[in-house]
């Protein structure tokens, strides 16, 4: 039984993260150069804030009263007048004095000399402005990533976003309010970027953010009146963090990469939110008003209640307000990975201007109710739930005419915070709903899932697609894993080429899990939107180091009946099994789609044309970059399945290979008209 600290209960837990500090020193004067050039000088880099007084004399100050940890006897002033690498948010003296004085004025703090304030507002503010990057290089402006890879040593995310000032020029902001007046200062020990807004990230918990917002007001009251603020306190595990395995580098026993294991485990949430103004727009002023519009525009069983036990979560408010939370902490640029799709290219990360296909993610709401929303990721970095999609099957573009817009989600709430402590919100421009276009039109299509996005732990962790290291995980880590031997290795590979470099990798979004040791690992299978017959298909990257699993699936997680025989997941596409044919040897269209037929009687399918595992070559030109169907069968809606892999092999040095599946429903499979090949 993992122990959960509530945040309610255990402030001083987290006193790390409090935000503040409070000064008006008259020694402090601000005079920025705002030119994008600087020299390098060979300065550490307390020695470039102690050289320019005008501008850091104030964050000094703060460094020579903070320690790294409550272990520690030297200062943070110390620590950065040593070698190291560290990316440095420096606040200038005129973001410290306007910050200290707001705190002062509201009663936070009973002085303004920066010599007096409290020891874990002073901490706070020098924790949040700094990234420790260990053996990793600082990050200049150009690696910058949205979040970046690194936290900060408050441990909370640094966000990236972009502006225009007036001159059209492009302007960098730091957890959207602190924008950076002088980048890319580089010094022996890292990057120094000055910024004109202290970082003060919320230490509310995501309900209590939304209730105290406010636009959301109305959103918050739902929140209450469900309970499920009460049921959103948890943020970290630190039973997790007692553990001899937590934050250390890891060497596989059985031959595998050195990797870490995660520092701490984490429990956020995202909540997608209407603000006031679309409540009021859809008539929705109160409860009753919310009921008349659930009972006419939702899509739930007979067991519903329109009540006032709205604490129940049979009660169609408490099942609006639970289809608008997922249990995960999705940030702007996480919710969809764009990676290795078709013409993906790694210029149009930070607008996503040009990309050529859509991106999505399937995610699990909140409730005993089992249901999902889809986020798709459009050109233009825009994101929209339960959008319905028509493709071009050349190009696998949108067909605009054809499709349908889902409701929009907004990266901020204009000046409002919306980063709490444990998760995230975001606003939306209508009324997120179960309804019926969701489960027969929106989700009744091939449902693709990245093994990542089943397991909220490794996102919340910053593991996802985080090139600095391989990640191993304890066998208590996700929730969604409820039983792993300890004979099993658990590792997560990101390709370290970047995004768009996959080389040789044969998978999807450009990472993986290899697991090894004599595996035997159960997991908690996504929910499937209505009552029917799917398919459930394995992603494959065949090669000879892999080994043999039996699959197992049911809805006892204790006890689950084998399917079929042994995955091999040494037969590729070379092997007589497939007996795999290239589209461009089959040459006609009936040809290819009669040898698709033929593979899969044999349970093999070619591998996705969607993304592109080598250099730009589809998944489907791959012969080892298959697909194998290791389940059919009825799945009902609302149920929890689990499925279960264990080695059939004695070698501890076979890997079995983990990257992503897919849930068909045969409307698709076999429906009127055929499945496209993407």
């Amino acid at each position: 039984m993992k122990t959960i600290h509530k945040i309610k209960y255990h402030l001083l837990m987290v006193a790390l993260v409090l935000t503040g500090c409070l000064s008006s020193l008259s020694s402090c004067k601000e005079n920025i150069d705002e030119s994008d050039l600087y020299t390098f000088t060979g300065e550490m880099m307390i020695d470039h804030l102690v050289n320019h007084p005008d501008t850091f004399s104030c964050y000094v100050t703060l460094l020579k009263r903070v320690h790294p940890s409550n272990k520690s006897v030297s200062t943070m002033y110390e620590l950065l007048s040593a070698r190291g690498n560290y990316t440095c948010f420096a606040p200038d003296n005129h973001a410290i004095t306007s910050y200290v004085d707001s705190l002062y004025k509201i009663g936070e703090e009973t002085t303004t000399d920066l010599e007096q304030i409290s020891d874990s507002l002073a901490q706070a503010i020098v924790f949040n402005s700094i990234i420790e990057n260990g053996n990793n290089p600082a990050y200049e402006s150009t690696a910058f990533q949205d979040p970046m890879p690194t936290n900060n040593m408050n441990d909370r995310p640094i966000r990236v976003t972009y502006g225009t000032d007036e001159s059209g020029n492009t302007e960098i902001y730091i957890n959207i309010k602190s924008k950076i007046i002088e980048k890319d200062i580089e010094v022996e020990n890292g990057y120094i970027h000055a910024i004109n807004n202290v970082i003060s990230p919320s230490n509310a918990t995501v309900a209590d953010l939304i209730t105290a917002t406010d636009n959301t007001q109305f959103f918050g009251d739902l929140l209450k009146v469900t309970g499920w603020d009460e049921k959103m306190t948890d943020y970290r595990d630190y039973s997790y963090d007692e553990k001899d395995e937590a934050g250390i580098t890891y060497f596989g026993a059985s031959g595998s990469w050195e990797g870490k294991y995660p520092e701490h485990r984490y429990l956020k949430y995202t909540v997608f939110v209407e603000p006031d103004s679309v409540f009021a727009a859809n008539g929705i002023t109160d409860l009753q008003s919310l009921k008349s519009y659930l009972k006419e525009n939702a899509y739930y069983d007979a067991n519903t209640s329109y009540g006032d036990d709205y604490e129940s979560e049979d009660n169609a408010v408490n099942q609006f307000v639970a289809y608008h939370i997922v249990h995960v902490g999705l940030n702007w640029s996480n919710m969809v990975m764009w990676s290795n799709e078709s013409g993906f290219s790694n210029a149009n990360l930070n607008n996503g201007s040009t990309f050529r296909v859509n991106v999505w993610e399937y995610w699990e709401t909140i409730g005993k109710h089992r249901r999902s929303i889809k986020i798709t990721g459009l050109r233009g970095n825009r994101k929209q739930i339960n959008r319905y999609s028509y493709y071009n099957q050349n190009t696998y573009r949108e067909i605009q005419s054809q499709c349908e817009d889902g409701l929009e989600v907004s990266q901020s709430n204009g000046n409002f915070d919306n980063e709490s402590l444990n998760g995230y919100y975001f606003p939306i421009n209508g009324i997120l709903v179960w309804n019926q276009r969701v489960p027969n039109k929106i989700l009744n299509e091939r449902m693709r899932y990245d093994i990542c996005a089943l397991l909220p732990e490794m996102i919340n962790a910053g593991c996802r697609l985080n090139r600095n290291a391989s990640w191993y995980f304890t066998p208590d880590y996700f929730e969604n894993i409820p039983s792993m031997s300890e004979q099993t290795e658990f590792e997560y590979l990101s390709n370290t080429s970047g995004a768009g470099s996959s080389g040789s990798w044969l998978n999807y979004q450009s990472d993986e899990f290899n697991i090894r040791g004599v595996y035997d690992f159960v997991l908690k299978l996504p929910p499937v939107p209505y009552t029917g017959t799917y398919e459930i298909r394995y992603g494959i990257n065949a090669n000879n180091n892999r080994g043999m699993a039996q699959v197992y699936v049911g809805k006892n997680p204790n006890n689950l009946p084998a399917i079929g025989i042994p995955l091999d997941l040494r037969i590729g596409g070379g092997n007589a099994l497939v007996g795999w044919k290239s589209d461009e040897s089959l040459g006609s269209e009936d040809a290819i789609n009669e040898f698709d037929k033929t593979i899969r009687l044999n349970g093999y399918m070619k591998g996705p044309k969607y993304f592109c595992p080598a250099a730009g070559v589809p998944g489907r030109n791959c012969q080892d970059c298959l697909r194998r169907i290791i389940f059919t069968g009825q799945l009902e809606a609302g149920e929890t399945y689990y499925v279960r892999f264990k080695s059939v092999l004695s070698s501890t040095q076979t890997e079995f290979f983990f990257d992503y599946l897919e849930f068909v429903p045969k409307s698709i499979y076999n429906g009127d008209i055929a499945e496209d090949k993407w």
